[in-house]
C-alpha cells in the first residue's frame, strides 16, 4: 500500500459533510496507517466545507468546483473525478456505501480498470472483509489491481476525531463541463422520513420474524415504555406491509444512532445492520441462535418475542401499560 494514493470522495448532505465521510478516514488508517488520504470534494461553492475537512482531519483536500456539480449526478461526477483519478497509476478510491457511493463506485471502477469492492466492513494488511449470505459468512478480499474502488458500510468504522496538528492544504480546481445524457435539477428529502426515529434515544424495531402483522402491537407497546422512544422496522417487514415505509431502517431507509436499539425478529442482514450499527447498546431477540444479528448485538435473547416481550413489559411496567 505504500505506493498507493488513498482518495476519499466526500459526501455532502444539506450542505454539510456527512458522518460517513469522516468514517472513511478511520478506514484509510486501517488499510495504511502511515499515509494520509486526500479528500476529493465536488460541488458549487464548497470551498468552506473543504476547509472544514482539512482542519478537522489534517488531510489535504482537492475541490472540483462547477455550477453543474451543485447536485449529485453520477455521469457528471464520474467525468469530473476521472480528470484526477486517471492520472494515478496506483490508487485506492474510497466512498461511503450510501446511495451516492454504490451508484458512483462502478462508474469509476470500469474506466479505471480497477477492482470494485462494495459493502466493506473490515480492513487490515491490505485485505478487506464483508459479510455475505445474509451475514452468515465473512468474505476476505485482496484486490489484485493497482487501482481499487471501495465502498464502506456506514457505521463500520468510527468517525475520526479532530486532529491536533496543522490543517491540510486545500486546492480548488475548475471542473470542465461535459455534456451528459441526464441532468440533476434538485434533491428533495423523502416524505417518508420519520424525524421521531432520528431523535429517539430508544428504538424498538420489528422484522419478518415477528410472525404476523398483529404482533406489531408488541413492538409499539415495548417502545412506549421508554421515554424519547420510537419504533422502526426492517425492509422485509415493510415489504410485507406490516410497517409503513417511513419506519424502515437500513441502507435503503434511515440510519439511526440511539442509546438503545432493540431488534425483534430481525435476522441481521448487513443492509439493516448498517443503518443501526451506531447504537450504543444493541439488544437482539430472535429464536434462531445462529442469526447474524447476534454478531453485532451486545445482549442476545434466544426466545420467541411473543413470549419474551410480554414478560419484559410486565417487569418494566408494573402499572397500566402505555399504548401508541
Amino acid at each position: 500500500m505504500t505506493n498507493h494514493t488513498i482518495y476519499i470522495i466526500a459526501e455532502l448532505r444539506k450542505g454539510c459533510i456527512t458522518q460517513e465521510t469522516y468514517e472513511l478516514v478511520s478506514f484509510a488508517r486501517a488499510i495504511d496507517n502511515g499515509k494520509k488520504p486526500v479528500f476529493l470534494l465536488l460541488g458549487k461553492n464548497v470551498e468552506g466545507q473543504a476547509r472544514e475537512i482539512s482542519q478537522k482531519t489534517g488531510c489535504d483536500a482537492l475541490v472540483l468546483m462547477a455550477d453543474h456539480l451543485e447536485h449529485y449526478n453520477p455521469l457528471s461526477y464520474a467525468h469530473a473525478l476521472m480528470e484526477i483519478l486517471q492520472e494515478q497509476d496506483a490508487a485506492w478510491v474510497c466512498l461511503p456505501h450510501t446511495s451516492m457511493g454504490y451508484d458512483l463506485a462502478p462508474r469509476l471502477a470500469v474506466p479505471l480498470k480497477a477492482a470494485c469492492i462494495t459493502g466493506v466492513e473490515f480492513a487490515g494488511d491490505g485485505s478487506l472483509g464483508r459479510r455475505i449470505h445474509s451475514g452468515r459468512f465473512i468474505e476476505e478480499i485482496v484486490p489484485k489491481t493497482p487501482r481499487a474502488v471501495v465502498t464502506v458500510l456506514p457505521g463500520a468504522f468510527r468517525p475520526c476525531g479532530e486532529t491536533v496538528g496543522p490543517a491540510g492544504e486545500v486546492k480548488v480546481m475548475k471542473a470542465a463541463f461535459a455534456e451528459v445524457p441526464s441532468r440533476t435539477h434538485g434533491i428533495a428529502e423523502s416524505v417518508h422520513r420519520d424525524s421521531a426515529l432520528k431523535d429517539a434515544e430508544v428504538i424498538v424495531s420489528g422484522g419478518r420474524g415477528i410472525g404476523r402483522k398483529e404482533n406489531m402491537s408488541l413492538i409499539k407497546e415495548l417502545a412506549a415504555v421508554f421515554p424519547r422512544s420510537a419504533f422502526g422496522a426492517s425492509r422485509s417487514a415493510c415489504d410485507l406491509g406490516w410497517f409503513e415505509r417511513r419506519h424502515q431502517i437500513g441502507t435503503t431507509g434511515l440510519t439511526v444512532s440511539p442509546k438503545l436499539y432493540i431488534a425483534c425478529g430481525i435476522s441481521g442482514a448487513f443492509q439493516h445492520v448498517s443503518g443501526m450499527r451506531g447504537a450504543q447498546t444493541i439488544v437482539a431477540i430472535n429464536t434462531d441462535i445462529h442469526a447474524p444479528i447476534f454478531q453485532v448485538a451486545h445482549y442476545g435473547i434466544v426466545e420467541d418475542l411473543t413470549t419474551f416481550i410480554p414478560l419484559l413489559l410486565e417487569e418494566l411496567s408494573p402499572g397500566p401499560r402505555v399504548s401508541v
